[in-house]
């Protein structure tokens, strides 16, 4: 196959260069990446200034691109001008970060899939909780990469999610709904600077709800979760009521 590899923790994500080589072995490998770290930045785009691109130097003389961009602008600058034929597919991570329940909708590496799947590319974003070894989730990947139908198991876009376990650990796979793992408190003001208060965001991590089977939820039971994802945010119109106009 040929595939466009990207993320949101930068082109110098050791996870992503593993990736590559791992996936460079069996497939054609176009890699392109935010020059810098750009997590939770969400699904946006570059539109008031130009793009910056240099060539990075990958392992297996996998051809590499850094952009001065969002994950989003990667995957768009990735599947019109980098890859050297059609895609077929788009993997995004391996986030370092585990991407399940609401926080998708702050993630960047949620959001290169998402926007693969609205140029018309299937594409899988993976993740892992913060601190997991890279290599260790890429070899689970691997696995589950040769069980997946890339044909039927998902129309757009799979979300999977990896625990921070050895493969012989991991109690198996999945198929699992968006969690609500919101973080918990208010932001902490500590101090000023420049004469403008300071605060902090919430550290409290979601709360584990034993026995409920959403993502976050089944992640941190250590199953490794299936999500699949699309782009499109309406909800059906069937039963709703007629609004009347004047």
């Amino acid at each position: 196959m040929n595939l466009l590899l990207v993320n949101d923790d930068g082109i110098e994500s050791p996870g992503l260069w593993a990736l590559s080589g791992a996936m460079s072995r069996n497939h054609a490998v176009t890699v392109a990446a935010p020059d810098g770290n750009c997590s939770a930045v969400g699904h946006g785009i570059t539109l008031r200034e130009p793009l910056l691109a240099s060539r990075e130097d990958y392992p297996h003389g996998v051809e590499a691109w850094a952009v001065s961009g969002t994950p989003a602008d990667c995957v768009r600058l990735g599947l019109l001008n980098f890859a050297p034929g059609p895609v077929d597919l788009v993997i995004s991570g391996p986030n370092q970060g585990h991407n399940t329940g609401t926080d998708m909708l702050y993630s960047g590496t949620i959001a290169a899939a998402l926007e693969a799947a609205m140029m018309g590319v299937k594409a899988i974003a993976l993740s892992a909780p913060i601190g997991a070894d890279d290599q260790q989730t890429i070899e689970t990947f691997l696995c589950i990469f040769g069980m997946l139908d890339l044909e039927n198991d998902f129309d757009q876009v799979l979300n999977i999610n990896i625990p921070d376990r050895p493969i012989q650990d991991i109690k198996g796979i999945r198929w699992t709904r968006q969690g609500e793992n919101r973080w918990q408190g208010e932001y902490t003001q500590q101090g000023v600077s420049g004469g403008r208060l300071v605060f902090y965001p919430p550290s409290r991590p979601p709360k584990y709800s034993p026995g409920k089977a959403d993502d976050w939820n089944s992640l941190h039971e250590g199953w490794i979760t299936l999500t699949p994802l699309r782009y499109q945010l309406e909800e059906p119109l069937e039963g709703r009521r007629e609004v009347p106009w004047q």
